[in-house]
């Protein structure tokens, strides 16, 4: 699957950053193994890097292609993902499924090492940005809500409900990088013990919404409109140090964009929640666009924390409200 290349490209980018020798490492949903594979192959580290999958076939494809590459620290398992979680303990634990992950939050919380590492994709896009709000309450205990910056909510919302699954274990979560792309939403969790840090994490957690008049945007531990999104995490959806250590290289496929996201997620790390889109305040405002780059490098005279972001390639970050912000679009120089 071409289109999962850059993907697989960011996870071995985060095994090398972060893996060390003798963990242990899950692909718990890992069909032909390809994700799982390179781990063991292209992180540099030697450990136990266990493959699952219920399919016969796919266990089967596995132990061939393990084979194949000589990875003998290979350990192909054939099993239901929650069985096997129950069973065992893991430094990282990747859950990759068709559609929602929330059946396997609980069982991986439960199953990760204290400072262990869950890695979790959300391919049911749908309804975390909006368009199905009443699946998003249902499977997330969360409502969702259209809106301009709808895909960061969504992507909010999935950490904020691994946030609450993991507190209810005393247990804390730490975003170490969580990013929405193509038609999926990707989380690298830490997982940390203590009854006082799950409680400074729900603490993370509260509402987004906007005013369609003023386009101004609003979070806060309360909902203020009935049409607000959440609950969802409000906290840093990045660890700066965790980027740095991110360094792309010539043997992936993907390492151009590998590293123009990496170099925009550094920017957005320092930014406060949800964006506004150069289509809207041109809208409000009656006026053409500027060029973007410019206007984001003028925005940081008065605002140092102003940044492009990675949900939208018309995106703007910035902690000003939305009057002072459409007042200084408004005067703007154009060509």
């Amino acid at each position: 699957n071409k289109q999962m290349e850059f993907g697989r490209d960011l996870s071995v980018l985060f095994g090398r950053a972060v893996f060390s020798e003798g963990q242990k490492v899950l692909d718990g949903l890992a069909a032909t193994g390809a994700r799982g594979l390179r781990l063991a192959n292209e992180c540099g580290v030697k450990g136990e890097f266990v493959l699952n999958d219920r399919s016969m076939l796919a266990a089967v494809l596995m132990k061939q292609n393990a084979s194949i590459n000589s990875l003998d620290h290979v350990r192909v398992e054939c099993r239901d993902l929650r069985s096997l979680l129950a069973d065992e303990q893991f430094d990282y634990i990747d859950i990759d499924p068709f559609g929602t992950p929330v059946e396997f939050i609980d069982p991986a919380i439960q199953s990760v090492r204290n400072k262990g590492v869950v890695a979790i994709t959300a391919t049911d896009t749908a309804p975390l940005h909006g368009t199905y709000p009443k699946t998003s309450l249902r499977r997330y205990g969360a409502l969702s809500a259209r809106s301009p910056f709808a895909h960061e909510t969504g992507l909010r919302i999935l950490v904020g409900f691994v946030v609450r699954e993991a507190a209810k274990l005393d247990r804390a979560v730490e975003p170490l990088l969580c990013f929405h792309a193509d038609h999926y939403f990707r989380c690298y969790l830490r997982v940390v013990n203590g009854a006082a840090k799950a409680d400074a994490a729900i603490k993370m957690l509260g509402f987004a919404g906007w005013d369609r008049t003023t386009l101004a945007r609003q979070v806060g531990p309360e909902r203020q409109d009935p049409k607000d999104a959440g609950p969802l995490w409000l906290g840093p959806l990045f660890s700066k140090e965790l980027l740095d250590l991110l360094k792309p290289a010539g043997d992936l496929g993907t390492s151009d964009r590998c590293e123009k996201l990496i170099r925009i997620w550094k920017e957005e790390a320092g930014a406060p929640p949800l964006f506004y889109k150069m289509d809207e305040l041109a809208k409000k405002t009656k006026r053409a666009p500027p060029k973007q780059a410019d206007f984001i490098e003028g925005l940081r005279d008065v605002d140092p924390s102003a940044s492009a972001t990675h949900f939208d390639p018309k995106g703007v970050k910035t902690a000003m409200n939305a009057e002072d912000l459409l007042e200084l679009y408004a005067k703007w120089p154009r060509a």
